[in-house]
């Protein structure tokens, strides 16, 4: 993958998305228009207690003078208020995903999924709004507008009036004391500067992908991916670059040094000088009483700007992701995805747990706790609910049903696993919440999940779990009492189904095989050779078949076995009799074949397939942003989808509905059910 590529594919998933323009291929005219409909998730709680309301990845804080907190609600594609009493409410944006409003209320534009807000001199509050390719201002009085960016993907401009230079996905926007307004471009490797008359200038990196220029001007160095630019009080300037794991700084005089981080991986160097620490990516900054806060994937670190020592100020030491510690001390706490930092007028530090969909807070006496966010709306309507499926690229996922029609999930953000009643009410069935492994021979929802992925249920109530970052497969039978199946050796399990005879198969991320387990805990390899990825070909034996990194798997009604090959961009079939072929996909990433044969189209790092009774298979497309169909002849066609990620409503004809599916199953009736990783929900196409 080329420099330019890989930082491409880096920016549209912090921004969460590719940020594809494609055109939706509609399905032959028919009878009834499929519509997408959700059926979990979606709730905000505005007018709430902020920790009652439900956020999804939060990814940027700001307060104004008055003390209220704003918060870049980026899934939902809002900015949100929480005033002092610790109320929360919609400042800006209507929850649907596009471009309108400028001039009008910010309450009635629509935004694209904003990664930063910053507030000017002035006291407007400032959004960087990467689809959009803009940066937006509310005034005080609720007035949105435009001061940079012509809504042109590109890099152009300098030297002219902001509003007319072309962008690329601005990811953060920043403000010094002077009023100068600074945005990080990581798409273009700049960071861009519009002065106080509104004239625009790249004022760090050469708009090349890389890492050089330590010593010399910043115009003339390489940047990896700008995430977040932060001004002092000094005229100096601090760059958060993602891909090239450090924080640079950029001094009065335009020279760049390197600040914190080594460029290496493995956290280590807590105690030790900022530049030869392993600090992970940097994804938020803060200045704070003499110190630079670094938020990176599970750490927030923090380095004395006199003695340049840096330490972890909380997240696991290691550098692994979770959620845990609200109530102890901030060091012996979990985080997932530090995407803003910021402060209140107590002192205490904010953070913006984008993966936990929280902002947790660290006060005075360094204990951490939830501040907003956290509310799940068990025992209620699932329409009302909170529902945290994970955004990473390489998680899939599985909703399961059992016989009377209830469906499970794995809530793969809070750690647990969920049921949906016929009757449409939401309750956890198993999981605490907390990252962690325990609760084997107790009640499930007494036991600790980390980072669940799939759900299985099979015909006599067995519910399995795909829990990966255990690295397990638990299973809680119908007095819901927890226990692991034990196979003698680890597997990194991620999609499960079970057949009638009650065998349960599992996905191998980690050795790239799919395993076949009896009900007696004997474990066998169906399709895929251990510790080997990649693809050898089809018309052979299942076992002597290569895998790239499955993540999903399904048997259809006479026993066939079909596999999510992720990593290489096909659908992969094990018949009866064990030989593998490729039902979809050329094993090249990309959307193309819609009409054709599905052999011959393209797809995208599909991470689930369903298989309804008429021998449909139903794809979930990711990265194409669809929901792909193949038909008994072995004809493709786009399901849903339009090939972008944002949510745009409910109740849309499938083709015309932003999708970004990771699970996907049929009901008893063929009804398809859907995660959507870009609105957080699930929904279903009916």
């Amino acid at each position: 993958m080329s420099n330019r590529n890989l930082n491409r594919f880096v920016i549209d998933i912090l921004c969460i998305g590719w940020a594809l323009v494609l055109m939706s291929v509609a399905l032959p005219a028919q009878t009834h228009t499929p519509k997408v409909i959700t059926v979990a998730g979606g709730s905000l709680g505005s007018a709430k207690p902020a920790t009652s309301a439900a956020l999804a990845y939060p990814t940027a804080l700001a307060t104004d003078t008055k003390g209220n907190l704003y918060i870049a609600d980026s899934i939902n594609c809002l900015i949100r208020r929480v005033n002092r009493n610790g109320v929360i409410s919609r400042f800006a944006g209507t929850g649907i995903c596009g471009f309108s409003g400028d001039g009008g209320s910010a309450k009635g534009a629509m935004l694209s999924a904003s990664t930063g807000i910053a507030f000017d001199t002035r006291g407007n509050l400032l959004i960087a709004d990467p689809r959009n390719c803009r940066i937006r201002s509310i005034s005080p009085a609720g007035i949105i507008s435009t001061i940079a960016g012509n809504g042109v993907l590109g890099y152009s401009g300098d030297g002219g009036q902001a509003t007319q230079a072309s962008l690329a996905y601005p990811s953060d926007v920043s403000v010094d004391p002077s009023g100068n307004v600074y945005i990080a471009e990581p798409y273009n490797n700049v960071i861009r500067k519009i002065d106080t008359t509104g004239i625009i200038q790249t004022v760090a990196g050469n708009h090349s992908f890389g890492f050089s220029g330590d010593g010399g001007p910043a115009t003339s160095a390489q940047l990896g991916s700008p995430y977040k630019v932060l001004p002092d009080n000094a005229g100096n300037f601090y760059i958060a670059e993602h891909a090239n794991w450090r924080v640079r700084k950029v001094d009065a005089s335009g020279i760049i040094t390197t600040y914190a981080g080594n460029g290496m991986g493995f956290i280590s160097g807590s105690g030790g000088p900022a530049t030869t620490a392993t600090i992970g990516s940097p994804n938020a900054l803060l200045i704070r009483a003499g110190k630079l806060y670094i938020g990176t994937e599970a750490n927030v670190w923090a380095v004395d700007q006199v003695s340049q020592i840096i330490t972890i100020v909380t997240g696991d030491t290691t550098g692994a992701a979770g959620y845990y510690g609200d109530g102890y001390s901030a060091v012996a706490a979990a985080l997932r995805f530090v995407g803003g930092l910021g402060s209140d007028a107590a002192g205490s530090l904010l953070i913006a747990d984008s993966g936990n969909n929280r902002i947790r807070k660290i006060d005075t006496g360094q204990i951490i706790t939830t501040a907003v966010g956290g509310y799940l709306g068990d025992e209620g309507s699932a329409k009302k609910a909170s529902t945290g499926v994970y955004l990473a690229y390489q998680i899939g996922g599985q909703i399961s049903f059992d016989s009377a029609g209830n469906y499970y999930y794995a809530d793969t953000t809070y750690n647990r696993v969920r049921k949906v009643s016929t009757a449409g009410i939401i309750m956890t069935v198993a999981g605490t919440g907390l990252s962690g492994y325990s609760g084997d021979g107790g009640p499930a929802l007494s036991a600790s999940l980390w980072f669940p992925t799939s759900v299985a249920v099979d015909g006599s109530g067995d519910i399995f779990i795909a829990d990966t970052g255990n690295k397990a497969i638990r299973k809680i039978d119908p007095t819901g009492t927890m226990t692991t199946i034990s196979l003698g050796f680890s597997i990194e399990p991620q999609g499960l189904t079970c057949d009638i005879a009650g065998n349960l198969y599992a996905t191998d991320r980690s050795n790239s095989v799919v395993w076949k387990i009896t009900p007696s805990n004997s474990a066998t390899i169906v399709a895929g050779v251990p510790h080997q990825s990649g693809y050898n070909g089809d018309g052979i034996p299942a076992t002597q078949a290569l895998l790239g990194t499955p993540t999903a798997v399904k048997l259809d009604r006479v026993g066939n076995l079909y596999i999510a090959d992720w990593a290489n961009n096909r659908i992969r079939k094990v018949d009866t009799s064990g030989i593998i072929s490729t039902i979809a996909g050329i094993g090249i990433s990309g959307f193309a074949g819609d009409g054709g044969p599905a052999i011959s189209a393209r797809l995208s790092f599909p991470t689930d397939i369903a298989v309804d009774a008429k021998g449909k298979v139903y794809i979930a497309d990711m990265f194409n942003h669809r929901i792909r169909i193949v038909d008994p002849t072995g004809t493709i066609n786009t399901y849903a989808g339009t090939g972008v990620s944002d949510y745009n409503g409910n109740s849309l004809a499938a083709t015309a509905t932003n999708v970004f599916p990771a699970a996907i199953t049929t009901d008893a009736k063929g009804v398809v059910y859907f995660s959507d990783q870009g609105s957080f929900r699930i929904r279903k196409i009916h």
